[in-house]
């Protein structure tokens, strides 16, 4: 079955939409071009937005600059600033609840198929894309984001991010109980997983657990139930294992379809792109020896590793010049056939971890959970065994070892696993301090002790949106407000 597609999105970039369709609609019906079809099979529609979302999420600006950099793991030279404009921060709204429209109509046309499986993977992606707007912005528009057929809503409300991750979780229970593995495929547009739906069973509970852990600190009890009925279901609820079950989208390298990173950045025989690794994670790898530092980054035309350090005074820091800063390594940034990745296995390993750790979930252990996340997140990057093994006995890294807690422990090589992951990387930085990241970009260090909070809100969506809430007060447009999650005390 084929079917219409529909643009559901808020605010503005519906308004617009609509107000073009009434003025051409007579227009249109004269002028159809029947190579370009209207109506498109559920697969294909899947397809689009997650192209779409891993194009925006793991692009350039979001995936590099902004969130790369707030996460302390990568930077701009040159620049080296947090930037605010207008047009981009509309845009990135509007693309990320495009990629949602999308998955909203695959659902919808795959229940219309009778394709239980290929809807409960829209939903899924739905629910993974809303968590990441939430965790950008806060308050989001989502329970009304797309009614405007069944219930004519052109200005969508804004659910508290409480309300968007209950949401979340109960889309994503209801994707993993409607996923059948002998039911009909996916199709063409599954681009992770190439229609496995055991694979999508583990991606949907791996979402719902990072969901859990990351509002752990401020409805720990909510919090402990979803943990506690995942882990302790494994058979009904199955979660990633191995890098094998990786949620990653392999770009086809050719044409228009490389990865976003490699397009902006360049080939990796020359090398000369403003954008680079950050100090902060830099830093952190050489002080653990980490065997992940010359995959995660190259050396500097100087011969040693440093990335691009943030504070009053960076810009003419002579270690921030273009020779002394660390390029992007190939893996990550310069590879046609590259990744984007929604989620990995390695995180997973280490919310059971902390689960554990702080109690959460009663009788599991914490330095196994801890140490197999190290051991995925290193073969993912294609480090021996040995080196493994010698890596996990090392001062700090070392079960009760060095100075840092056990729990610091989990929530730093958490951090670090997530490299490519910026805006995940940047959430766990708000939620745990862990790496302190106090190394604010010089524009804003007089004022600020710690990076942006949230991203201001779009103008678009103020200004078109009549159920934009009138009480947010954006004292300071570009770093909002702590989000809902977001627990810190002293921080600015």
């Amino acid at each position: 079955m084929k079917h219409t597609i529909n643009y559901k999105l808020p605010g503005f970039v519906l308004a617009s939409a609509l107000i073009f369709a009434s003025c051409t609609e007579d227009w249109n019906e004269m002028n159809v071009n029947p190579n370009q079809p209207s109506e498109v099979p559920a697969s294909n529609v899947l397809g689009a937005g997650m192209t779409v979302v891993a194009g925006q999420l793991f692009g350039e600006r979001i995936g590099i600059y902004y969130a790369g950099t707030w996460s302390g793991q990568l930077a701009a030279i040159g620049a080296g600033d947090y930037e605010f404009r207008v047009d981009i921060n509309n845009s990135q709204w509007d693309n990320l609840y495009r990629g949602m429209a999308y998955f909203v109509d695959a659902a919808e046309i795959a229940r219309e198929e009778g394709n239980q499986n290929l809807e409960a993977v829209s939903l899924i992606m739905k629910a993974y894309t809303a968590h990441q707007v939430s965790d950008m912005w806060g308050d989001i528009p989502y329970t009304q984001a797309f009614l405007l057929d069944k219930e004519g809503i052109l200005s969508p409300e804004f659910d508290t991010q409480a309300v968007v991750y209950d949401k979340i979780l109960e889309e994503l229970e209801a994707a993993n109980s409607m996923l059948d593995p002998s039911g009909p495929a996916i199709g063409v547009g599954d681009f992770i997983y190439g229609g496995d739906i055991a694979k999508w069973q583990k991606f949907a509970n791996s979402i719902r657990l990072r969901v859990a852990m990351r509002m752990s600190s401020v409805v720990p009890q909510d919090a402990a139930s979803v943990l506690n009925q995942i882990l302790g279901n494994p058979s009904t609820y199955p979660v990633f294992e191995d890098h094998s079950d990786n949620a990653y989208l392999h770009w086809p390298g050719i044409s228009s379809n490389i990865e976003p990173w490699r397009q902006r950045l360049g080939t990796p025989t020359n090398k000369n792109d403003q954008y680079r690794t950050n100090y902060d994670l830099i830093e952190r790898l050489k002080d653990m020896d980490d065997p992940r530092l010359p995959v995660y980054a190259d050396e500097n035309l100087n011969g040693f590793f440093n990335g691009y350090k943030m504070g009053i005074g960076q810009t003419s820091d002579p270690m921030n010049a273009q020779a002394n800063v660390s390029h992007i390594g190939d893996r990550f940034g310069y590879d046609d056939e590259g990744f984007s990745p929604f989620m990995n296995a390695a995180q997973v390993w280490f919310i059971k971890a902390e689960a554990f750790e702080r109690n959460l979930v009663a009788g599991g252990n914490s330095q196994e959970a801890y140490e197999t996340g190290i051991t995925v997140s290193l073969q993912e990057n294609g480090i021996s065994q040995d080196l493994i093994d010698e890596y996990l006995q090392r001062p700090g890294v070392a079960w009760d070892s060095g100075t840092s807690t056990n729990l610091e422990k989990i929530r730093l090589q958490n951090w670090i696993a997530l490299y490519k992951q910026s805006v995940e990387a940047w959430a766990e930085v708000r939620r745990t301090d862990v790496p302190l990241l106090d190394k604010v970009s010089n524009d804003y260090a007089a004022n600020h002790n710690r990076p942006p909070f949230r991203m201001a809100y779009p103008a678009n969506e103020i200004a078109h949106n009549q159920r934009f809430p009138t009480d947010v007060v954006e004292e300071d447009i570009f770093y909002g407000i702590q989000v809902w999650w977001d627990t810190r005390t002293g921080v600015e």
